[in-house]
């Protein structure tokens, strides 16, 4: 992933500290992670990242401009993760690698902890914050479209019969997604997670009457 910019903010005795953003960025986010958006203080926020309050506040502003800094940070890389393989020229692998990158998420081989970051720590403020709230449609509806155009592109190449449906397909994958992110969340290993993304596929399969 190409790193931002590096940040320079204030540093004791006057000196200026330079720091990288998206580690930054990633230690705020394992901490949000850990306790949640409610349960997380600037004072916990600066010990992860080695961080004075008053850089933090200088750099992102406060807790949540920090956290939507470390939210859309993440969802960017969810959605570039998520590109590479839906952008698979073949239908069945393509589905396949979008439900192992959620499963390598989900179980925190490649973050910092277990589940979907916005699922665990977004979906609990959504109904008392618009702005939050915002972030959260527009992640699920992306997602929502980029599946929709998969299985479309895959009827207009005749990999499934014109008579499937793209957007009944794309909900089923959608709707496994996010059993996926509460099922690790609740400690479902990686094989448990495995086989419930194949039963899911499965279906797909079986709703598209594509062949087995």
């Amino acid at each position: 992933m190409v790193q931002k910019n590096l940040a320079s903010v204030p540093a004791p005795r006057g000196r200026p500290r330079s720091f990288n953003t998206d580690e930054v960025l990633a230690r705020v986010r394992d901490t949000f992670w850990r306790y949640g958006y409610a349960g997380t203080s600037m004072d916990q926020l600066s010990a992860a990242t080695g961080l004075h309050k008053p850089s933090l506040y200088g750099a992102f502003g406060d807790k949540k401009r920090l956290y939507l800094a470390a939210l859309d940070n993440y969802l960017a890389q969810v959605r570039a993760d998520f590109a590479e393989a839906i952008a698979l020229p073949d239908l069945a692998d393509s589905l396949y690698a979008v439900t192992e990158r959620s499963i390598e998420k989900y179980t925190g081989e490649e973050e910092g902890g277990t589940g979907c970051f916005m699922m665990n720590t977004a979906m609990p403020e959504a109904a008392e914050d618009p702005e939050i709230s915002r972030v959260v449609r527009e992640s699920m509806d992306g997602l929502d479209r980029a599946l929709f155009r998969r299985f479309q592109k895959a009827i207009d190449a005749g990999e499934l019969p014109p008579s499937a449906d793209p957007q009944a397909l794309a909900m089923i994958l959608v709707a496994n997604n996010y059993e996926l992110s509460a099922k690790a969340r609740a400690g479902y290993s990686r094989v448990e997670l495995r086989v419930i993304a194949d039963k899911a596929l499965d279906l797909v399969n079986r709703v598209a009457g594509a062949p087995a």
